[in-house]
Formats: C-alpha cells, sequence, structure tokens
C-alpha cells in the first residue's frame, strides 16, 4: 500500500451523477472496499447509479474492522453516516484510512434540501485533496442544477428517496416544498 492517501470528494446535488464515479473508481481498483450508510436501506447491499452501473457494497453503522486491509475505501451518500444512523466520527475514520495510505474516494449532498450545508460533507471538504463539484439538470428547465429540492414537506431532513420526493433545481427554480 502507498504510503501517501488521498481523499477525493464528489458532491452535488441529486440526480449529478455521483454514484456512477464511484462505482467506476471502486471498479478500476482490485482490492476495494465499498460502504454505504446502513440507513439507505435502497438497493440492498449494493452502489447503485441511474445509469444502471452497480458495485457490491457494504451496509455499515459503525466503521467495518477490516477497513484497514483494503488499499481503495468508496463510501456513498456520506451525508447519511451521522448518529443516530452511524455509531463513530466518519470523518476521523476517513482521515485515518487516508493518512495510513488509503485512496478514499467519497461521495455525498453537499447540502439539504433548504440549502444549507451538510455538517459532515463540510468538514470533508476541509481534508480533501479533489473536490469534484457536480451538477444535474434543472427538473424544471433542463439548465445546470446545484441544488436537491424536496417535491413535498415531510418533516424529516434525512430522508432517502428519488424522483417521488426530490429534483434537482437550479437556483431560478429552488423552491422550499409547499406544507401539508
Amino acid at each position: 500500500m502507498s504510503s501517501k492517501g488521498r481523499l477525493v470528494l464528489y458532491v452535488g446535488p441529486m440526480f449529478a451523477g455521483k454514484s456512477s464515479h464511484l462505482i467506476k473508481a471502486a471498479a478500476a481498483h482490485e482490492r476495494v472496499l465499498a460502504l454505504k450508510p446502513g440507513f439507505d436501506t435502497r438497493d440492498g447491499a449494493e452502489l447503485v447509479s441511474r445509469d444502471g452501473s452497480h458495485f457490491a457494497a457494504q451496509s455499515v453503522r459503525q466503521w467495518p474492522s477490516q477497513a484497514d486491509e483494503y488499499d481503495h475505501i468508496v463510501l456513498d451518500e456520506v451525508q447519511f453516516m451521522v448518529a443516530p444512523h452511524y455509531e463513530g466520527d466518519i470523518v476521523a475514520e476517513l482521515q485515518a484510512a487516508k493518512l495510513r495510505g488509503a485512496i478514499v474516494t467519497v461521495g455525498g449532498l453537499d447540502s439539504d434540501y433548504r440549502q444549507q450545508p451538510f455538517e459532515i460533507v463540510s468538514k470533508l471538504m476541509q481534508f480533501a485533496d479533489d473536490i469534484i463539484h457536480l451538477e444535474a439538470r434543472c427538473h424544471t428547465c433542463n439548465d445546470p442544477a446545484r441544488w436537491t429540492a424536496k417535491t413535498h414537506e415531510t418533516g424529516r431532513l434525512l430522508e432517502t428517496g428519488d424522483q417521488e420526493l426530490y429534483e434537482a433545481r437550479c437556483n431560478a427554480h429552488w423552491c422550499l416544498p409547499e406544507k401539508p
């Protein structure tokens, strides 16, 4: 394993292709540990992208004991790696993996549907060697979109979903969901 690790962070709104980039990164390495939050029960134990690609992953609620055996760690949906859904400090654990020489590739939403930054992603940005900001296409006008909008209020900040609950929106079309 290399003595110099790296932390690569893919951020952006939903529908921007973050999972696709992570799956490509995972497929490019032989010894890779792919992780997803245990909170995210969509798609079972796989990283899945809207482009049809997928990669076997381990659903976790705490840092896996075997992580030190891998030279490359891929983690999707990092914004869900918070209490009470995750036991531990994912930022410190990812930093430790990088410091021991692993390549760490992480994806997540940089802001919630209210345009507020996810604290865990903001912290990771401080330590990332590369931050790749991805854009989606606005569901309303097809212009570049950097925001995730919720189509209807559910009362929950952390919530998995897809097009039945979320849309990508540009600055002109982003809005808060209407209250029920």
